[in-house]
């Protein structure tokens, strides 16, 4: 009998479409500017401008907007875990687990 051969696919996440609208929540319940903000998170102030436009941050650039979001207690604008977090019972890109 020979070897069986495993196929590794690469998830591949849904990034929410609406981000820019929940980034848009976030600066005004944070109560800063969009300078203010990039400066807190150690990017350039063009960066949230194309964040805005829909390009997607980085997973280094999204890590630390989470952790500050947190800090400030505002995890729950940018993050809806019902929504975004993937079902347990699902499998990643597939039908549920039996």
């Amino acid at each position: 009998m020979g070897r069986q051969r495993r196929i590794h696919r690469p998830v591949t996440p849904v990034f929410p479409s609406d981000f820019p609208t929940r980034l848009e929540r976030f600066k005004a319940a944070g109560g800063v500017s969009w300078r203010a903000l990039a400066r807190r998170l150690g990017v350039s102030p063009y960066r949230p401008r194309e964040w805005r436009r829909g390009t997607v941050p980085s997973s280094t650039h999204l890590f630390v907007l989470l952790n500050l979001a947190d800090q400030l207690g505002l995890i729950e604008v940018l993050m809806c875990p019902e929504r975004d977090l993937p079902d347990p019972g699902m499998e990643p890109g597939g039908p549920p687990a039996r």
